[in-house]
């Protein structure tokens, strides 16, 4: 019995679906385009991006309409809060890279801030705002990791007011992906310091007391600027979250002026200026110098000389870099 089971199954192919393999689909058959890709153009917008009180006195007196706060001590993001509100201009508030199950609180805290709108860096940010009705705006930081238009277009459709793509895009890869979605809906950043990396290991409480955590460590971080210097003599600042967790910027700014002119024509009109730990002088210097960028008043050379910044966008030239060996 057992021999002819075997040689009735062995001799039966079981029934399965025939598969059909495809290429080159278009992108509108996988994540359709957002309706709003039809709306008209407005003007290019300069929004800073600031971490201190004193760059967020300067830009309110420089006439911005719009900032952005990253706050490490949130007692201070509220005092900013208020004079950006006094000042009667929009408010954005961004949240930390990283927010573990248990510190839901800081969202809460972000609400009472009665902000016009979130820089949200991950996607329990964007779920937990996009349906708060107290948050007019979500937008999406290059941390959601947008490198393509299919990903954008996912993004945006999750209702994300705005949208920075991925630092690890060259300017080819960047106009590609502004080709396939509404580009008045990306941000591009023009100027920063680039994050070099985030992690959980607070080197301010390692260096500068004997407590473990936020709970005993006496939060030096409030008192005390911590910068690693590398092998080349470069300080690379550390910047401490509300979560207590750090993130090392690149000691030098790097500047996308040169790009402005290929972004402004593919339909980009948002873009950023990001401030480390700049003082006065020299935030009024590099706010200024980018209002005139946009304004057509200096060139993109001229731009980047005057802040001294390097002349790239994001982390390289872009990680899909094609390489091709020489004929022999």
């Amino acid at each position: 019995m057992r021999r002819v089971l075997s040689e009735g199954l062995s001799g039966t192919r079981p029934a399965r679906a025939e598969r059909h393999v495809t290429t080159g689909h278009a992108p509108e058959q996988i994540v359709p385009l957002l309706a709003a890709a039809q709306a008209a153009p407005a003007e290019p917008q300069l929004i800073p991006l600031l971490r201190t009180l004193e760059q967020v006195e300067v830009a309110l007196r420089l006439g911005f309409r719009e900032v952005q706060l990253d706050f490490m001590e949130l007692v201070g993001l509220g005092v900013a809060c208020e004079k950006v509100r006094a000042a009667g201009a929009r408010l954005i508030v961004a949240t930390p890279r990283v927010q573990k199950p248990g510190e839901e609180g800081y969202d809460k805290r972000f609400e009472r801030l009665k902000p016009d709108g979130i820089l949200a860096r991950h996607l329990g940010a964007v779920e937990h705002f996009r349906k708060n009705a107290h948050t007019e705006t979500v937008h999406g930081d290059f941390s959601l990791n947008a490198t393509n238009a299919l990903t954008a277009r996912t993004l945006l459709g999750l209702g994300l007011r705005t949208l920075t793509p991925a630092y690890d895009l060259n300017l080819a890869q960047l106009l590609d992906l502004a080709a396939g979605v509404p580009a008045g809906m990306l941000e591009v950043t023009l100027h920063q310091h680039l994050p070099l990396f985030h992690n959980e290991h607070c080197v301010y409480s390692h260096l500068l007391s004997n407590g473990h955590d936020y709970r005993d460590c006496g939060r030096p971080c409030e008192t005390h600027l911590v910068h690693l210097r590398d092998q080349l003599g470069m300080q690379h600042p550390v910047i401490v979250d509300v979560g207590c967790r750090n993130t090392v910027f690149n000691a030098r700014a790097q500047s996308a002026a040169i790009c402005l002119p290929q972004l402004l024509k593919a339909g980009v009109r948002r873009f950023r200026v990001e401030l480390v730990r700049e003082n006065a002088a020299e935030t009024e210097k590099i706010l200024k110098a980018y209002a005139a960028l946009l304004q057509g008043q200096r060139t993109p050379k001229q731009v980047i000389q005057e802040v001294g910044a390097l002349e790239k966008y994001g982390v390289s030239a872009g990680t899909l870099v094609v390489v091709t060996q020489p004929h022999a």
